[in-house]
């Protein structure tokens, strides 16, 4: 059966763009290789710039919100900064992933659960789609929204100059008692882990605790994630599963993320915020911009080069920002942490970046012009 558009990947851009698609009568298919709802390490944070991508409905899936966010150095030395407003949103990705590709179905999108994608190809009339399980689709177009280690961008000739880096993580049951203590609360602590950092995010009936660097060059994570949960008093279960990913940061420049015919969207094309590790709005915003460039050139209007070209002018501007920042304050934590204990606005502007405010380049030039630390790092 042949289809206008193939979505590889059923996570939060793959499901977006198949349900714009599929609203505007495009013939879609979304393929994943799990079956839904499936379990995926993440934190599961919503920010504000997530939930103006999301459709009315995600309320119901919200575990928590939180008001409060608390940095530390090596688990200490706490600097607290407090909202009237939530920040951030919480929620289980498998929920939030499932609800996402039911709403690409009911929109007309056909799913294939369990479809392990094996093989891409490209022609200049189509795509070629080749499932584990001997299935072939034929389609006109292709959107890779298949993940950090995405099968279509190492099939097609994309260049997204991404920099991998690794995260381990765990959903943690904890007693009531102790859920309540960081109910409301954001907990990050930088220091611990080589250009990284640790993370608790409160959830309806547990807690989810990781940590992630940007490098892949680190060993012992596990070491690290023990340190961390030790420092912070959480006791580990034993037994528990924890899980480790990778984090495909944006690497500060910009990309190619079109072919003739296809395109990539979210982690897939390395939208990942190179200094938090955030990820979900850039894939849900990814995916709109991956649908209006596919109806854009299915009416004739433009051609694949403008989906790069807005990903380049809206989204990987302010990687730049974010990657110089992270640069220095992964490098030089001690000194980053005395100066935001001396100025709290510093934490302040940073938490409006990262939960929708502020942009990084505005955080950016409030810290040049500031620190001196921050003016080496520019030249």
């Amino acid at each position: 059966m042949k289809y206008d558009v193939i979505v590889c990947g059923a996570g939060p851009a793959g499901s977006t763009c198949g349900r714009l698609l599929a609203r505007r009568g495009v013939k879609v298919l979304i393929l994943d290789k799990a079956g839904f709802p499936r379990y995926k390490p993440c934190g599961g944070g919503l920010t504000g710039k997530a939930l103006g991508e999301l459709e009315p409905g995600w309320e119901r899936l919200n575990e928590d919100s939180t008001r409060e966010v608390i940095f530390y150095h090596r688990q200490k030395k706490p600097i607290s900064i407090t909202y009237r407003q939530p920040v951030i949103q919480m929620v289980n990705r498998d929920k939030l992933d499932t609800w996402l590709l039911e709403q690409a179905a009911a929109a007309g999108a056909t799913v294939r659960e369990g479809c392990r994608v094996t093989a891409v190809a490209e022609t200049a009339t189509g795509v070629t789609v080749s499932g584990e399980d001997g299935s072939i689709y034929h389609g006109e177009f292709l959107v890779g929204a298949d993940g950090a280690r995405s099968l279509v961008r190492r099939s097609l000739p994309f260049n997204t100059a991404m920099a991998a880096g690794v995260t381990l993580e765990c959903e943690m049951p904890v007693k009531e008692g102790v859920l309540a203590l960081f109910r409301g609360r954001v907990h990050l602590s930088y220091g611990g882990i080589p250009a990284g950092y640790g993370w608790i995010f409160p959830k309806g009936d547990h807690l989810s605790v990781g940590i992630g660097s940007f490098t892949r060059r680190v060993k012992g994570l596990k070491g690290y994630f023990y340190d961390f949960c030790r420092g912070l008093g959480l006791e580990v279960p034993e037994g528990i599963r924890c899980r480790g990913a990778v984090i495909p940061a944006a690497g500060g420049r910009g990309g190619i993320f079109h072919t003739g015919r296809a395109v990539l969207a979210g982690d897939a094309a390395g939208l990942v915020d190179p200094f938090s590790g955030e990820g979900i709005y850039y894939a849900l915003r990814s995916g709109r911009l991956a649908a209006e460039a596919i109806l854009a050139v299915m009416s004739g209007r433009e051609d694949l080069e403008s989906y790069t070209r807005k990903i380049n002018d809206e989204i990987t501007p302010s990687f730049s920002y974010a990657w110089r920042i992270a640069r220095v304050v992964y490098a030089l934590t001690p000194v980053v942490h005395r100066l935001v204990t001396a100025n709290p606005e510093v934490a302040r502007r940073l938490v409006a970046v990262l939960f929708g405010g502020d942009t990084y380049e505005d955080l950016w030039r409030y810290l040049v012009e500031r620190y001196a630390i921050f003016r080496l790092a520019r030249q």
